[in-house]
């Protein structure tokens, strides 16, 4: 790729970064039409885009979005009011710009006249309407403020500040929006205790901001309190200034602030001691003066010497390239394990055992930069609510609880199409209309709760409605219709829900573009178990619907547990074992078709993993091993020969043509060569459920 493609996905990453803000801001917006910080995030965000777009010669994407920035400028002077129509103006121009920034990966153009109707639209909304062209001269001047710069901010508020209702802390924030800043605090100014006043403001700061945006961007943070405090606002460097050779000394620094007179500098100076410590001592200037031009001094040089570096861009593909590599690491570190007991040379444990945690500390920092918080996941369905609840006539509200939690990236992408599966479901199925709610003495807006957290090594999800639950009887009513169940069967609770994830079934009355096909919960349920998931349901009828998920925190290395049939090695994912033991003869129970055994009081089925893969041979061994395993509301015991302990496995797709064996999801390579299949517990419980394993009988 060249620099100038470079250049250009740049941009388009950031640009997708800037439209999840728009439409979260936007969100925000309609909430609380009063908010003043959503505004300003939303006009930074479209203002961001026009300028870049238009450096970049994306000028169909600079001009549109020119438009949107007018009228969002008039929202912010409090001319245009927020209402319903503007809020779905920007959705569709956001999405616009998509489609925009798009065109090469999808070949699909934006439609000129749909463009030409969206600005129609929105100068409608101004006052006076403004039909004036895109202005070049402020493509321009955006661009000219896309360089990144360095500004010296000193912000002494007027100590009743807070009396007016403002708070410096949110102003403050604003400011890491912008970009990196270093923030110093002034304290010479708060009285002694006896003094003190409670309701007044005695602080104050200097900010030293590394940015893109231009001055002006800045002057708007203090739009709301520029009259009442004192504000200086100096560029100290920019990406333009190409006769800077060295960074300030720091009593230049002090003089150029204001702080202290080029003379008493000079006077010190005679002196041997650092300068800092000598303007401290003289009085001339503050130890918090000193630390703040300090900073400023360290970051101005960090600039020329290219070594701030705090966060880089890596593309998806170099991260699975490293997550290959140390893969690869892991495996040959087994093996080295392996060797050095093997031959029982001490000399060999100390490397070997540094080599193993070694080999363990990258693994861990490795699979930590692929994590990403389930939060950049769940915001993406508030649009999706919002316009579904809106076309179904319905009032609905997304509750998102535990978004910092951390989930592979891999998982998270493809975790996406069946929460859209599952959150159409609610609001098709679980939620009624306003006035039915109200007649069931529930309120008129309903609630779809998405939740995450860690449980152990794997990540639970839920999807929560507090509709009217489901009804057991239409759906064995439904079953029985389709012949999946016939009249003499009785099933629990929990096996009539299973129902649900049958491919084609639905209990909904009509066709809509929202449900009624039968396709949507069996297809979930296939890509939550493609994952190394299981998903459950509970419903209680009247209070709601919960669909729950467990999920490995990563597909690429896990903890296995390391098991052998015969001379055959498997492996099942600690994770889900529960409980391992010794099973003998004696313990068994024969039911109709399956193994039982008492685990904890409840009576469990077993399996033979020799009799479900028709491994030759006969054991000889009057007391196997047993693994007890749980996945989602099942349990089920696993027999083999041999549970030899835990161990580190890199999983490794099977090859196509055996994409279609049962009970097996990967496999990975031992540290002695050999290679263990990886057990598919979900799919192991749906085949023993169903009657699919062979040959089970006592006399193994």
């Amino acid at each position: 790729m060249d620099k100038e493609s470079t250049y250009i996905e740049t941009f388009r990453q950031e640009a997708y970064e800037h439209l999840n803000n728009i439409e979260d801001a936007l969100l925000d917006m309609e909430q609380t039409p009063d908010d003043q910080e959503s505004v300003h995030r939303l006009f930074r965000a479209m203002h961001t885009i026009k300028g870049s777009g238009a450096m970049f010669g994306f000028d169909d994407i600079a001009r549109f979005a020119h438009h949107a920035e007018t009228v969002l400028d008039k929202v912010r002077e409090g001319t245009v009011p927020v209402t319903r129509e503007l809020v779905d103006l920007i959705f569709l121009a956001k999405d616009q710009i998509m489609t925009m920034l798009d065109v090469d990966k999808t070949g699909y153009y934006a439609d000129p006249a749909v463009c030409d109707k969206i600005v129609a639209r929105l100068h409608s909304l101004l006052p006076e309407p403004d039909v004036n062209s895109f202005s070049q001269a402020d493509t321009d001047t955006r661009g000219a403020e896309d360089k990144e710069s360095v500004f010296r901010i000193r912000f002494r508020p007027n100590p009743d500040i807070m009396l007016s209702g403002m708070d410096p802390a949110r102003i403050l924030d604003e400011f890491r929006d912008l970009g990196q800043c270093e923030l110093i605090v002034h304290t010479e100014a708060i009285p002694l205790l006896e003094k003190s006043e409670p309701e007044k403001l005695f602080f104050s700061w200097d900010i030293i901001l590394t940015t893109k945006v231009g001055i002006d961007a800045i002057k708007d943070v203090f739009i709301f309190v520029e009259e009442e405090s004192d504000i200086t606002i100096q560029t100290l460097e920019d990406e333009s200034d190409q006769e800077y050779i060295s960074p300030p000394r720091l009593g230049e620094i002090l003089v150029d602030r204001g702080d202290v007179s080029a003379e008493s500098v000079n006077e010190i100076l005679k002196n041997q001691k650092r300068v800092g410590e000598m303007l401290v001592e003289s009085g001339e200037v503050s130890l918090t003066d000193v630390e703040s031009a300090l900073k400023e001094q360290k970051i101005l040089e960090k600039r020329k010497t290219g070594s701030d570096a705090e966060s880089v861009r890596i593309s998806s593909e170099k991260l699975d390239k490293l997550i290959n590599l140390v893969g690869e690491i892991v495996v040959t570190q087994a093996h080295m394990s392996l060797l050095a007991e093997d031959h029982e040379h001490t000399v060999f444990t100390a490397p070997v055992k540094q080599m193993e945690r070694l080999a363990g500390d990258l693994r861990k920092f490795a699979l930590d930069m692929r994590m990403l918080p389930v939060g950049s996941l769940f915001s993406r369905f508030r649009r999706l609510v919002r316009d579904l609840s809106s076309e179904m006539g319905k009032e609905v509200e997304l509750v998102v609880e535990g978004g910092q939690t951390e989930l592979d990236k891999t998982i998270l992408e493809k975790l996406h199409d069946p929460l859209v599966h599952l959150i159409r479901n609610s609001i098709a199925h679980g939620l009624r209309s306003p006035g039915e709610r109200e007649q069931n003495s529930k309120p008129r807006k309903g609630t779809i709760r998405l939740t995450a957290a860690h449980r152990g090594a794997r990540v639970n999800i839920t999807v929560a409605d507090d509709g009217m639950g489901i009804n057991m009887k239409s759906v064995l009513a439904k079953a029985s219709e389709k012949k999946l169940i016939s009249e003499d069967d009785s099933l629990s609770e929990a096996e009539i829900l299973d129902l649900i994830f049958t491919p084609g079934f639905s209990t909904a009355q009509e066709v809509t573009d929202v449900s009624g096909r039968g396709v949507g919960t069996d297809v979930v349920k296939q890509e939550i178990n493609a994952l190394g998931g299981t998903i459950g349901i509970d419903s209680v009828p009247g209070q709601g619907t919960t669909f729950r998920m467990s999920l490995p925190l990563t597909l690429a290395i896990i903890e296995g547990l390391h098991i052998k049939v015969d001379r055959r090695d498997f492996v099942i994912p600690v994770s889900q074992v529960e409980k391992c033991g010794e099973l003998k003869l004696s313990a068994q129970k024969k039911s109709d078709t399956q193994h039982t055994i008492r685990l904890k009081g409840d009576l469990i089925p077993f399996i033979r993993l020799r009799d479900f893969f028709r491994i030759p041979g006969e054991t000889e061994r009057l007391v196997e091993h047993m693994a007890a395993v749980q996945t989602g509301h099942y349990r089920i015991g696993i027999v083999v020969d041999e549970i030899l302990g835990n161990i580190q496995t890199v999983i490794k797709p099977l090859d196509p043509i055996y994409r279609h064996a049962e009970g097996i999801s990967g496999a990975t390579v031992m540290g002695n060569g050999t290679v263990a299949l990886i057990i598919d517990l979900p799919e192991l419980i749906r085949c023993v459920k169903q009657n699919k394993a062979v040959n089970i009988s006592c006399d193994a």
